[in-house]
């Protein structure tokens, strides 16, 4: 390296100094920029290349050109170095360091010709194509022969290296960079010619500046002596007409591409042009056909060759044929479009004179001095005939509904005449004296005549809607009342389908309004039905806000939503997002079209945001007025009032039976008792009945099972389904989804409340889906009021204190033996025997008003079903004590006192003369007479038996002359008195 680098001991008055021709330097400086942009512009022919091949010669041309200027660049600025002494160059070494710049020029198009570049290939990049630009350089250097040493100072040599990497790695990532701007494709191509020129250029004359020629040598002998200028001029004329040279082949090989491009693309377009069903037709701007394609000659009738070169308006019937040529010149003066750009229907005119209904687009194509239309034609014929097909259907059908309407508004009206009397007649007969047989069919004639009569009604209010003559009632009533109702109706829907169903109900918003309740709950039931039924995970929110004076409901939920299209239809009738909807959730479409035509009958409004997935929410304006509080509603069952029905009643609670029978005997119906479940299936086997009141928890086959049977019958013998009730004291949700799989259709929760078990009955009775009776909780229950014996709520059971006491007695005996306290030590693992026994307590203890036994119960049954068995000993305490001080406040009760100062049913009826009364009024049943006498001495025995229930029962299937279900109980009476018979000494 001594050779090579400066040494440091050489002092500075032995260097030679040397100056720059700054004409020279400026040609090299202007040469290098031109090689760089015509090398850009052979790698963007290169990137827009199709075929590999010809992007290879792209990019090998020019790096071959781009290569040469560098070497041109180079030796101009070698040319433009002024020493005073002679430089002479070695040919072979100044003809070979042009090939470090080729091989630099074609790894900086490689780069180039990409269309994107990461950040390790463009250094990389850079390092090599300043690494070749410097090897370039310095062999070049390396050619100079002078008398003095050439010699490189380190740093600036090594600065110059790193200027060559630095400054190609910078033109590189600017060509990319220019890329992302707005700039034209010529003024990209200047701006990254002129940095990648001055790249080349800044490397070479940083490497002279490193340059140091020292002393003197002698001169060689074998030299090659050049004129700077001239030669430099020479060098320069040649690269640039080599350079364009090169971009001239490269732009015609690029032609050619584009060329054959445009014969495919023609060829295409031909294609396309005559097998396009629409006619196609070019014009120019006079009106005179230029083109006609095959399908035009299939519409019009004309052949090409006919019409080539014709106006346009041959083609148009009048008045369009005469101011046709005025349309055009007005355009092309004005520039005003009518039809161009757009698409609107016409009438053709065909060859033979007849017309043709055409839908026409035209467009326009403009030429240099030139302006083309083209016209695209469609026939419409069977378009227009099925309209008009239509528009007669629509108007037939149309016809048809206000016919339909019409017929059927007035035949309800003329038939509810004629009914009327039919069910008033029917009324006044039932009230006379008649056999069982007549009875019998005039009830089915009144239940039949009154069914009609209902059938009647929806049909007239079917019409109503139809005809928009349906009346909304206007009546004060609690809107929070009525979503909570709705709220609560659909509550065991969500839970069985593991859904969240909530209320969000504003504190600060009125919660009395004025309007029709009822159809109200209608519009809020069928949306949150759409909601739960479309949904198979997540929640349904029903939301209330006030908004600019009226009432905004939204019912959202987390379902499977519709698009667009879908939400747009979805108020039309009988649609649903689309079949499949319909086979996989089943339905009519008619939920939301009711809804709809509901929500505008009352003023409002009603629209529906939804995206696929995601779910949808419904909004729904309604106009309502502020309103009072309603006048509070009976809460006796005479608010339902039921037809006489036959109902099979299970319980394995005495006292619990007894308290059905006396709260359904007032109703006009005929209870039948069993005592657990395989008798209750003894019962239902024996006869049908209207509906079943079934315990849950009952031993042996329990409710659940009992119901399973019943189900598993009807399905096996073909009969409908009788309607089933639990009887639940129950609060756990995971009792009432079974009773649901089950079969059972409602539920009665113990405590008995009258009301509400008579509207269950009516509710399942109807087929309605209204909301089950909500268990109370007995905690809140006991901590609301402490008394041992809750004394108001047990006389409005059991209809007067002493019975209730004489009942609370009867319990408190039984007690030990029905329902044993169980001992903390003895609960089984799942404590089935100790849930079983606390149920009964539970559910005997609320219907007798003993509230805190109750309360214990519950909460105990709740711990053990949790598994938490810490601190059982002290709740089983806690029940007991609650047991003694319910016999103590008994005890201590004035009713107590009472009922055992009333004359107790006689025990000591003789055996004897109990047989014969009942073989007496047995006889009497047969014949279909009855005798008051022998009656009323069977049900003495009865309740002094401990039977009260049975004795109603037999009288209430005699008051209602069912003489085969009264006959049945006393051959069962006749069985037990043989039996007891046989048992006694």
């Amino acid at each position: 390296m001594e050779g090579f680098f400066l040494d440091s001991s050489v002092d500075a008055l032995q260097q030679v100094a040397g100056t720059h021709n700054s004409w020279l330097v400026a040609l090299s400086i202007l040469v290098a920029i031109f090689s760089a942009s015509m090398a850009l512009q052979t790698t963007h022919i290169a990137r827009a290349s199709d075929l590999p091949l010809h992007r290879q010669i792209a990019i090998g041309t020019g790096s071959f050109a781009l290569g040469g200027g560098i070497w041109t660049m180079h030796f101009i600025g070698m040319l433009s170095f002024e020493l005073c002494t002679t430089v002479q160059y070695d040919p072979g070494l100044t003809l070979l360091s042009i090939l470090p710049g080729w091989a630099a020029s074609w790894v900086a198009l490689q780069i180039l010709a990409r269309p994107r570049v990461s950040t390790p290939h463009l250094i990389l990049g850079g390092v090599l194509v300043g690494a070749g630009i410097g090897t370039m350089h310095y062999s070049g250097m390396a050619a100079m022969q002078m008398a003095p040493q050439l010699r490189y100072d380190p740093i600036m040599f090594a600065l110059s290296l790193v200027v060559a990497v630095g400054l190609a790695i910078l033109s590189l990532w600017i060509r990319f960079r220019l890329l992302r701007t707005r700039l034209t494709q010529t003024q990209r191509l200047v701006v990254a010619g002129t940095v990648m020129g001055l790249a080349i250029s800044g490397m070479h004359y940083t490497g002279m500046a490193a340059a140091r020629v020292i002393g003197m040598s002698e001169t060689p002998q074998i030299a090659l002596v050049f004129n700077s200028t001239f030669v430099s001029v020479m060098l320069s004329t040649f690269t640039i007409t080599l350079t364009v040279f090169v971009t001239a082949a490269n732009g015609l090989l690029r032609y050619r591409q584009l060329y054959r491009k445009m014969e495919d693309s023609e060829s295409r377009m031909r294609a396309v042009v005559e097998t396009a069903v629409d006619g196609i037709l070019t014009i120019d701007g006079r009106g005179i056909i230029q083109a006609f394609n095959p399908s035009a000659e299939r519409l019009f009738g004309w052949h090409a060759r006919e019409v080539i070169g014709r106006n346009i308006k041959m083609l148009m019937p009048e008045p369009d044929q005469s101011r046709h040529d005025s349309y055009l010149s007005n355009y092309l003066r004005s520039g005003e479009a009518k039809i161009i750009g757009s698409g609107r229907e016409v009438t053709g005119l065909r060859k033979d004179g007849s017309l043709i209904p055409m839908r026409l687009a035209v467009g326009q194509v403009d030429l240099p001095g030139e302006a083309l239309f083209v016209g695209f034609v469609s026939d419409i014929t069977q378009r227009k005939e099925l309209e008009s097909s239509l528009r007669v259907t629509a108007a037939r059908a149309e016809q048809a509904a206000t016919a339909k309407s019409t017929f059927l508004a007035t035949m309800s009206h003329e038939i509810r005449t004629p009914m009327n009397a039919i069910i008033g007649f029917t009324e006044l007969l039932l009230k006379s004296e008649m056999n069982a047989l007549q009875r019998s069919h005039l009830n089915t004639v009144r239940q039949s005549a009154r069914s009609l009569l209902a059938l009647l009604n929806d049909i007239l209010d079917t019409t109503k809607l139809e005809r928009g003559t349906f009346l909304l009632e206007s009546l004060d009533f609690s809107l929070k009342a009525v979503a909570e109702q709705v709220i609560a109706s659909l509550r065991l829907s969500a839970q069985a389908r593991d859904l969240t169903l909530t209320l969000d109900y504003p504190a600060d918003m009125p919660p009395f309004y004025k309007g029709d309740p009822l159809r109200l709950q209608q519009v809020l039931t069928n949306l949150l039905g759409n909601a739960l039924k479309f949904t198979e995970q997540g929640q349904v929110t029903l939301r209330f806000a006030p908004l600019d004076g009226m009432v905004h409901i939204q019912v959202s939920d987390t379902g499977i939503g519709m698009t667009s299209e879908q939400a747009d239809r979805i108020f039309e009738p009988f649609v649903q997002a689309d079949a499949s909807i319909s086979r996989r959730f089943g339905g009519t479409g008619l939920g939301t079209t009711i809804v709809r035509q509901l929500v505008e009958l009352m003023g409002g409004s009603i629209r529906v945001e939804s995206e696929i997935g995601l779910g949808s929410t419904f909004h729904v304006l309604l106009p309502l007025r502020l309103g009072a509080p309603p006048e509070p509603a009976r809460a006796d069952s005479d608010s339902m009032p039921l037809p006489p029905l036959s109902i099979l009643a299970a319980d394995d609670v005495p006292q619990n039976l007894e308290l059905l029978t006396l709260i359904l005997r007032d109703g006009g119906h005929r209870i039948t008792m069993a005592r657990d479940g395989n008798e209750a299936l003894t019962r239902f086997g024996e006869q049908r009945y209207d509906v079943v009141l079934m315990d849950v928890h009952m031993p042996g086959t329990d409710g659940l099972d009992a119901a399973r049977h019943i189900r598993q019958r009807e399905q096996a013998q073909g009969l409908a389904p009788t309607p089933i009730i639990a009887l639940t004291a129950s609060v756990m949700d995971s009792d009432r989804r079974a009773a649901r799989q089950a079969g059972m259709d409602g539920f009665a929760v113990k405590p008995v409340d009258a009301p509400r078990l008579i509207a269950e009955i009516a509710r399942v009775l109807a087929g309605e889906r209204l909301p089950a009776q909500g268990a109370r909780n007995p905690s809140a229950q006991g901590q609301a009021t402490r008394k041992a014996i809750d004394w108001p709520a047990g006389i409005a059971l059991w209809g007067s204190a002493p019975r209730l006491a004489r009942a609370i007695e009867g319990f408190l005996a039984q007690q030990p033996e029905r329902h044993p306290l169980p001992k903390d030590t003895e609960i089984s693992p799942d404590g089935a025997e100790a849930l079983e026994s606390l149920h009964g307590l539970r559910g005997a203890a609320g219907n007798l008003g003993m509230t805190v036994v109750a309360d214990i119960a519950a909460q105990l049954e709740l711990r053990i079903r949790g598994g938490q068995r810490e601190d059982l000993g002290l709740h089983i305490e806690a029940l007991r004590q609650a047991l003694a001080e319910a016999g103590a406040a008994l005890q201590a009760s004035p009713a107590l006192a009472e009922a055992r100062q009333q004359p107790p049913p006689s025990p000591c009826v003789p055996r004897a003369e109990v047989r014969a009364r009942v073989d007496e009024l047995l006889d009497c049943v047969n014949r279909g007479e009855l005798n008051d006498a022998a009656l009323e001495a069977v049900c003495e025995h009865l309740r002094a038996s401990g039977e009260p229930a049975l004795c109603h029962t037999l009288r209430d299937a005699l008051d209602s002359f069912e003489f085969d279900d009264a006959r049945k109980m006393l051959h069962t009476l006749q069985d037990r008195l043989d039996r007891d018979d046989k048992d006694s000494p």
